[in-house]
């Protein structure tokens, strides 16, 4: 069985998440016996090329387009497109599965037709949660959670309100609405009043391109449970859907070792991930910065999106001790680097479709502190196997920081109720049962 795994980007270049996901997946198909091949964009050339990782085909086909907003709306094919399509008459996959779509010269639901008018069996994995919230986030106007059916008066209102238009989103909103009803699209004016006033326009594309998506793939997979419900919620029917939770990356697959208590010494935390905004680092910078420097510690590990973010952040923190960067931390020092603290602090400001980092930690046989949003709380249960905190709350996530600096007994509890944690054989023996009855199926 040849498999091809679609993605924007992957390993060495970009270390996140679905890259991982990705390659864990592939080792654990090859070992299996299947062929696997990746095939990413290469960005900005107008040749293909071929790399080899850890045993694993990269080919990059040509891609350089142009990004400009036809290219972002959408009003326009990407360059690579024909090379895509090249390839795949080439290779001729079993099953073409795709981890992720771009917005502008990556991946695109048009590759995503080439595959299926190429008669191959399509999946598509949902790592992000994107797909269906324009804003990314899963959060209504960044205060509570949203129940994910995309709607496109609340959703062009939530979207305002991300674009910085909060103020004036009561007037926008039904001028976009009125606008939408003329069936005048604003979008293609080339300004930002335009864009604003087409927010409706912005929203259903999104909602016709998510079917669209979904009616292109034989299959789709959830990683979540929450997730699935959000799909359900918009229409895929469940036959489509095939639910396959989150395990550990195979060099990260080690025995969880029994929780060492947590003492009279410093309360030990730590972050590990990318140094941005969504992911919260200073909102637990500045619950530390209220906090006695004596009573905590804070190991920083992580790669910068925005290396203004990241200054910041540290000149914040520069005469604090107690804090300490420590660069990126190689994946098989993962488990280990964790075993050295108490907790681990998750402090997404949206809604991870199901954070790897948590499974490590419980892997390690600490526990986790994370914010109150999807992904996290599917994983975490506040005071049992862990803690949660309000999300974007910096003074909540302070006060249970402060609780379990003065009550160690809460952690002690919740290292003892960790669960077992799930390896990634689990997932590829799932995965090979669907790729198995597309395969056999006309």
């Amino acid at each position: 069985m040849k498999i091809l795994f679609v993605l924007n980007h992957f390993l060495p270049q970009q270390t996140a998440g679905t890259e991982v996901y990705t390659w864990a997946l592939s080792k654990q198909l090859q070992k299996n016996g299947c062929e696997v091949k990746i095939i990413i964009p290469n960005y900005g050339k107008a040749i293909s090329e071929e790399y080899v990782y850890d045993g694993l085909e990269v080919h990059k086909f040509a891609e350089n387009s142009i990004v400009d907003r036809t290219l972002i709306m959408g009003f326009r094919k990407t360059n690579g497109l024909a090379y895509f399509t090249g390839f795949l008459k080439e290779y001729q996959p079993t099953i073409v599965h795709f981890h992720e779509l771009a917005g502008s010269n990556g991946i695109t639901l048009n590759h995503v037709t080439a595959a299926k008018s190429l008669r191959m069996k399509v999946l598509f994995t949902f790592h992000l949660a994107g797909y269906t919230c324009k804003t990314g986030t899963l959060l209504c106007n960044n205060e509570s959670l949203c129940d994910g059916e995309i709607q496109i008066n609340k959703c062009s209102s939530c979207y305002l309100h991300s674009k910085g238009y909060n103020h004036f989103k009561y007037v926008l909103n039904p001028l976009s609405q009125l606008l939408h009803f003329a069936n005048i699209n604003s979008t293609k004016w080339d300004n930002k009043i335009g864009t604003a006033l087409g927010t409706s326009f912005i929203i259903e594309k999104q909602k016709q391109d998510f079917q669209f998506l979904i009616d292109n793939c034989d299959k789709v997979i959830a990683l979540t449970k929450w997730y699935e419900k959000i799909l359900l919620l918009n229409g895929v029917s469940q036959n489509k859907i095939k639910f396959i939770p989150q395990g550990l990356p195979l060099k990260a697959s080690t025995p969880k070792f029994p929780a060492t208590k947590i003492s009279n010494k410093p309360l030990r935390l730590i972050f590990l991930g990318r140094i941005s905004y969504f992911k919260g680092l200073h909102l637990l910078i500045e619950a530390m910065l209220k906090l006695p420097k004596k009573a905590v510690t804070l190991s920083i590990y992580g790669q910068a999106d925005n290396s203004n973010y990241e200054e910041l952040l540290k000149e914040k923190t520069k005469s604090f001790e107690n804090i300490r960067w420590c660069g990126k931390l190689d994946q098989e020092e993962v488990i280990d680097t964790m075993k050295e603290h108490h907790i681990l602090c998750l402090c997404s400001t949206f809604s991870e479709m199901s954070p790897l980092v948590i499974q490590e930690a419980f892997a390690a046989g600490i526990t986790v502190l994370a914010s109150n949003v999807y992904g996290n709380a599917e994983q975490v249960t506040d005071f049992k196997n862990g803690l949660l905190f309000k999300f974007n709350d910096s003074n909540d996530l302070k006060i249970k920081l402060q609780q379990i600096i003065d009550a160690p007994s809460i952690i002690n509890a919740a290292q003892r109720d960790l669960g077992t944690v799930r390896n990634f054989d689990a997932v590829a023996k799932e995965q090979m049962i669907v790729y198995e009855e597309l395969a056999y199926t006309s």
